[in-house]
């Protein structure tokens, strides 16, 4: 290998087949026979040196590679089977703890229940013998059972049997529903084991059954069902136990614990209860349900194995080829009476399923033993063929990564060695030739970006003028709330003060905050701003920056103009809808007179007759007076119901304020007295009369009255009271009825606007009318809730027969 000026490599040999290589090859000593010569020149290219660094090198790695290997295998192995073991027991011990958990957290459910009132309530009912008590407490206690049973899916049934066996309260899981068996369902359940070994305990003490099938009328339930049963002993400290409380669990919750260890390690998985009984699950076995006695496992395990894994003790042991670990479910103190027996999970996992891995570790160590032996011969013989060329490309690489374009290097040869070091030269060679263009370009870049940069100076410069000189206020605002940008605009129409870059926005706006959260990216905002006497519009435009930062530019304009000329608009369109309905009323009016005033005016004759009679009775002269005086009434009414179309005139005169009340109150003692509301009033004896049409005057406060009686279908009171008010009479009508809202404050008035069912609304717009009339005022307040009051300001009647006049009138 050749290098060219500057730096070259002297004495180097070409690597080829010539005459002089294969002479050296030729002389180098043989220690291996005739076959490792021939293959030892080929790999090392037939030097002394070369052979001993290679023989070094396979015994520097081989030596300590089988020997930690030997080790490490040895030690796998070893930590593999102790740690598969512990694993396996650590399992088992697992399941067991949490089945005991299971049974623990349900003797506290258990205690709960048996502690509920509605089951002492049943059990003193059923002592007393007080049948109406024992139904009402049946269905309490059939109403929480099923409750729990709908809370816990693992509870199959809830039973309270009585001292007798005889069931009194039954709930069943049937799928997913939870039923109440009836009375005519309930059993006698005397002479089951479970129940007379419980009512055997003292009372609060609490008993688990084995695992057996559930009985029904005294069969076995199809499809068969494996369940456990859970009950607790009632009855009074120190006397025997009077009933029992029973919680029937479907055992699968148990069983699933037992098959998925028997689907994970492959194995079979056992249930011991403490009756002697067991339950098996395995991989390729059916999940069905048989209980054996574990006499039939003597076989597999041993008699002596058999006997440690139903002693109640935890523990893992070896049985010829399988491996078995076992732990006990310890009940604890929440079952004291279950000592006689314990119950126990197993596993038993044949030993080549667990210890498979170990073959899979010797394996890999030979493999890894086989790769490392050809890895270093194939790496020292290609390190003997391209070290030096790659060595002297690490080189002239080198000079040219520091600017020197200059180096080429010189490999001889027909191979990919030398291929590689003539494309090494011509990448050198591009190389110089792009670094030319490249300065050159750069240059370029260089005047295009400054002039670029100049033009972008003088369009933000434009931009800026006419930011700061639009009639639109413009804000930027950073995701903190900070202003950062606001023109004169924005700073006049918020009442910004003239440096506000810095300064937050909720200082001028406190509403931004919350804003600001309901702004979407790239989707504009508006709302309306209400700021020194002006309504603003505000688009608000959230943007996020190439950082992933967020901030917010907000458009403001003034439309406080627009906004007067829209609500003077929208009163002149409600003006004209007033006079379209007073038109329609009119029309009314007019039907109504036609139809009304001629029977009218017959009763008026009628009653005008009757008075002429002799011997009527005071009360009945009085009564037909008033019927007089309320057809007149009646008939000014409909006049000034067509005053509606058509003005009318009221006769103005003094009319004292007490005789109005007095026939008012005449009218509406009955429907008061029946309403069981109670109508008062306070009136002044030197109270001014007021000038006002009599007829009308009565119709505006009957009106008030009625409605106030109205507003109280379940009794409550009215209250009316006047007192002079300056040049007018300030008349008060108060009702404790359930108020007006104020929403609907301003539209009471409005004809054919009511809020009670088959009402016309007229009653009050017509009475608005009339007040309109006498230039009088009326208004009304309430806070929505409690009661209601009508407030009438009414001219007085003067001596010169001259309306007074409020002076804000």
């Amino acid at each position: 290998m050749r290098r060219s000026v500057p730096g070259t490599l002297q004495g180097a040999k070409p690597c080829d087949s010539g005459p002089e290589y294969r002479a050296a090859v030729a002389a180098v000593p043989t220690h291996g026979g005739p076959l490792l010569d021939r293959l030892l020149r080929r790999t090392l290219g037939g030097r002394g040196l070369a052979r001993r660094i290679y023989f070094a090198f396979l015994a520097a790695a081989a030596i300590p590679t089988g020997i930690a290997g030997i080790i490490g295998v040895t030690l796998s192995v070893y930590q593999l089977r102790e740690e598969t073991l512990r694993h396996l027991g650590q399992e088992v011990s697992v399941r067991a703890n949490g089945v005991s958990l299971f049974f623990n957290q349900l003797s506290a459910e258990l205690r709960y229940l048996a502690e509920a009132p509605a089951l002492a309530e049943l059990r003193s009912a059923i002592r007393q013998g007080d049948n109406s008590r024992t139904r009402a407490a049946t269905q309490r206690l059939e109403h929480d059972y099923s409750a729990l049973a709908s809370t816990y899916p693992h509870i199959y049934q809830i039973r309270f049997l009585s001292r007798d066996g005889q069931e009194r309260v039954r709930v069943d899981r049937r799928g997913h529903d939870v039923v109440v068996v009836s009375k005519a369902g309930l059993q006698d359940k005397s002479d089951r084991y479970y129940f007379r070994e419980a009512v055997q305990l003292e009372p609060g003490s609490l008993y688990v059954s084995p695992l057996d099938l559930n009985v029904e009328f005294g069969r076995i339930e199809t499809p068969e069902r494996p369940v456990v049963r859970v009950a607790v002993a009632l009855g009074e400290r120190g006397e025997r136990t009077d009933s029992i409380l029973v919680v029937n669990l479907d055992a699968d919750i148990l069983l699933a614990q037992i098959e998925q260890m028997a689907v994970a390690r492959s194995g079979t998985a056992y249930l011991f209860d403490r009756s002697g009984h067991f339950l098996s699950r395995s991989r390729e076995a059916a999940s069905g349900f048989a209980m054996k006695s574990v006499d039939v496992l003597k076989d597999v395990f041993g008699a002596s194995h058999l006997a440690a894994v139903v002693s109640g003790r935890e523990g893992t042991m070896m049985t010829g080829q399988r491996i078995v670990a076992y732990a006990p479910v310890e009940f604890g103190a929440a079952y004291p009476d279950t000592k006689g027996g314990r119950w126990v999970i197993a596993v038993d996992v044949a030993q080549q399923t667990l210890f498979f891995s170990i073959v899979n570790l010797y394996v890999l160590y030979a493999v890894l033993v086989v790769a490392m032996i050809v890895t270093a011969i194939g790496g020292y013989a290609l390190s003997r063929r391209l070290l030096g060329p790659v060595d002297a490309l690490a080189q002239e690489t080198e000079a040219i990564a520091g600017g020197d374009f200059t180096r080429r290097v010189s490999i001889s040869g027909d191979d990919e060695i030398a291929d590689l070091g003539t494309k090494f030269n011509a990448m050198t060679d591009r190389l110089s030739e792009l670094y030319g263009k490249l300065a050159a370009h750069r240059d370029r870049l260089e005047d295009e970006v400054g002039a670029r940069t100049r033009e972008l100076v003088h369009e933000r410069a434009w931009l800026a003028a006419i930011i700061q000189h639009t009639g639109d206020g413009i804000l930027v605002v950073g995701e903190d709330g900070d202003i950062t940008l606001a023109n004169g605009a924005a700073r006049e129409l918020l009442g910004f003060h003239a440096d506000v870059a810095g300064a937050r926005l909720a200082e001028f706006w406190s509403e931004w905050p919350g804003i600001a959260v309901d702004v979407a990216d790239d989707m504009p905002t508006r709302r309306d701003l209400k700021a020194r006497g002006r309504v603003l519009a505000l688009s608000i435009t959230s943007v996020r920056d190439v950082g992933g930062g967020r901030s917010f530019v907000v458009v403001a304009r003034d439309i406080s103009e627009e906004r007067r000329l829209q609500d003077e608009r929208r009163e002149l369109d409600r003006q004209m809808f007033q006079m379209d309905k007073m038109a329609t009323m009119g029309e009314l009016a007019m039907g109504l007179a036609h139809e009304i005033g001629n029977p009218l005016a017959g009763m008026k004759a009628v009653a005008q007759a009757l008075q002429y009679e002799e011997d009527l009775p005071p009360g009945v002269f009085e009564a037909l007076r008033r019927l007089e005086g309320e057809t007149d009434r009646l008939s000014d009414f409909l006049r000034t119901f067509h005053g509606f179309a058509a003005p009318t005139t009221p006769d103005l005169r003094a009319t004292p304020l007490g005789e109005t009340l007095a026939d008012i109150l005449f009218w509406t003692r009955k429907e008061a007295r029946n309403q069981k509301v109670e109508i008062t009033t306070h009136i002044p004896d030197v109270l001014p009369p007021l000038r006002a049409d009599p007829a009308q005057l009565k119709q505006v406060l009957l009106n008030l009255v009625i409605n106030a009686l109205r507003a109280q279908p379940d009794g409550g009171s009215v209250d009316i009271a006047a007192e002079a008010d300056g040049g007018r009479v300030r008349i008060d009508v108060r009702d404790s009825g359930s108020g007006i809202p104020e929403t609907l404050q301003r539209r009471i008035f409005e004809p054919f606007f009511t809020t009670r069912e088959g009402g016309s609304g007229l009653g009050l717009s017509i009475v608005h009318k009339i007040v309109q009339e006498h230039g009088a005022e009326i208004a009304v307040s309430s806070d929505g809730r409690h009661g209601s009051c009508f407030t009438l300001l009414w001219p007085i009647h003067s001596a010169s027969g001259h309306e007074q006049h409020h002076p804000d009138h």
